[in-house]
């Protein structure tokens, strides 16, 4: 099973402050959109209740909690091993959408990265985990918006 991890950060590495993105780039959530779109997305459970759960996607959440959902498109694990070894009988790709702590778990267990820093630096409690040394920087894209930002795509070399 290939594992994708998407997410945005600002220049000062934060991607949260409690529940909340604590920017608003305009085109930069349709990335995610696109490449999310009909795909396998592993998140936290708090992460999955602040962005509540998107059309055409199926959710993985992982959490301590005794949460339970009714809908059939999200499946709830209470670990991260429990999840990958669930997807790995029913998908061949799942990308790891966040939170912090599910990042910083999985960052060097993925495939690739699809990463945007927004050209803005911010005060947050959750900062993304470094990129390690065996990723290596495959594709860029700058794009003006209200809040410049830089698409970068990074291959587990």
């Amino acid at each position: 099973m290939k594992l994708s991890l998407m997410a945005a950060k600002s220049k000062n590495g934060i991607i949260g402050n409690g529940p909340d993105i604590p920017w608003s780039a305009k085109g930069e959530q349709l990335l995610f959109k696109a490449i999310t779109y009909n795909q396998w997305l592993l998140v936290g459970r708090k992460t999955f209740e602040s962005m509540g759960a998107l059309p055409n996607r199926k959710y993985a959440v992982v959490t301590r909690s005794n949460f339970s959902t009714n809908d059939e498109g999200v499946m709830v694990f209470f670990s991260i091993q429990d999840a990958l070894i669930n997807l790995e009988e029913i998908t061949d790709h799942v990308i790891v959408s966040g939170g912090g702590e599910i990042y910083k778990s999985l960052i060097s267990k993925v495939d690739t990265l699809h990463i945007s820093t927004v050209d803005i630096e911010r005060d947050g409690d959750i900062v993304f985990p470094e990129i390690p040394d065996t990723f290596k920087l495959v594709f860029e894209q700058d794009f003006e918006s209200n809040i410049n930002y830089c698409y970068q795509i990074w291959q587990k070399s």
